[in-house]
């Protein structure tokens, strides 16, 4: 038997891994994406929390007590993007990550520089969702 504590997810944290070139700055970002139909089935917990750049991925014993600082593992990016729920005030959409990140790579394209954005993550993470 299974209980919603077995299951966890990051809601997509590894879905969004953009690397994006400004001039001669790379800038690495992260989206946590809400939970598809197939996690909340099995009744998933998030096991991210995003606080700015910084990204906190929590341990499985911190599960049971948010507080405790047990089993976390804390990273630092230039963007974390919380696109996990619209109803909590930090929430990211499409328009603010494009602000963040696009506008910059259209620019240095327009103005004859090469540009990239490299999305990296598992299948069904939220890739194509963030790019488009």
């Amino acid at each position: 038997s299974s209980s919603s504590s077995s299951h966890f997810t990051g809601g997509g944290w590894w879905c969004t891994y953009t690397a994006v070139s400004t001039m001669s700055k790379v800038k690495v970002a992260v989206r946590v994406r809400p939970m598809n139909k197939r996690e909340l089935a099995m009744d998933c917990v998030c096991v991210i929390a995003m606080d700015h750049e910084r990204t906190i991925l929590l341990g499985s014993d911190s599960i049971k007590e948010l507080h405790a600082n047990r089993g976390e593992k804390k990273f630092t990016f230039d963007h974390s993007f919380w696109s996990f729920s619209e109803d909590d005030d930090h929430f990211a959409n499409q328009e603010e990550v494009f602000q963040a990140l696009g506008t910059d790579v259209l620019t240095n394209a327009f103005e004859g520089y090469n540009a990239c954005i490299f999305a990296y993550g598992q299948t069904g993470s939220g890739k194509s969702y963030t790019m488009m």
